[in-house]
């Protein structure tokens, strides 16, 4: 059964993975946008070649953690895998139905069969997890192995992480549960964004009446006589 949401597929690892993803993805997109700027190129297709950065920036920052990953073939990329889920970051393409045609590759298309590395393996995680974890939540040590003997047969969920951005703007970042569908289709579960910019709105007005309403009162106004002039004669 797939995952609902990336939070349910992630566990108790989602906070943590979250704002993990949020740090990496903006530090690259600043990277990027910079050398973009600085190349004075008029075409954006360096600036969309970031998609292996992306992968292995994020590979590299949850392996300093302690999890493990999962090589694709035939591509060879080194994949994050957090709670028994694949971690898949992606620039989203400007084009209609990206999402739906991203297994367009065979890489792609068996990130939705890999398996679980070593289940004996556990990572360092974000220090908000303890050994109680699994009293806290009920689940003894029957439970666990049968959890992990199972998910040794079973393909990961793919929490498919989209980065949505140009040269001049880092527009979203949004993450999902995908999977693939028999005709090669992707759909996607659970779907939030993770990160917006703020939006500014301001109002140099706001404190002040509008110009086509209300009664202009003018200025006071008071004569002041002048240097050696009688005031007696006014």
């Amino acid at each position: 059964m797939v995952s609902l949401s990336p939070a349910e597929a992630l566990g108790a690892h989602a906070p943590g993975v979250r704002d993990l993803l949020v740090e990496v993805v903006r530090s690259r997109h600043d990277r990027e946008a910079e050398a973009h700027l600085v190349k004075g190129s008029r075409y954006s297709m360096g600036f969309g070649s970031q998609w292996r950065d992306l992968l292995d920036d994020v590979q590299e920052a949850l392996a300093d953690r302690g999890f493990p990953s999962r090589r694709l073939a035939p591509a060879g990329y080194d994949l994050p895998v957090v709670n028994d889920s694949l971690i898949y970051v992606w620039r989203v393409p400007g084009t209609p139905d990206a999402v739906t045609r991203f297994a367009s590759s065979p890489t792609r298309t068996n990130s939705f069969t890999a398996q679980p590395p070593d289940p004996m393996l556990f990572g360092l995680g974000f220090g908000n997890e303890s050994e109680s974890d699994d009293e806290a939540s009920g689940e003894g040590e029957g439970a666990k192995v049968e959890r992990l003997v199972r998910a040794v047969g079973d393909s990961m969920p793919v929490v498919l992480v989209m980065v949505h951005s140009s040269p001049r703007q880092l527009q979203s970042i949004e993450w999902a549960v995908a999977e693939l569908d028999d005709v090669g289709d992707v759909k996607v579960y659970g779907q939030e964004a993770i990160w917006e910019p703020e939006l500014v709105v301001a109002d140099a007005a706001s404190d002040g009446d509008s110009f086509d309403s209300g009664t202009p009162v003018p200025p006071a106004v008071e004569l002041r006589p002048q240097e050696g002039a009688d005031p007696d004669a006014r």
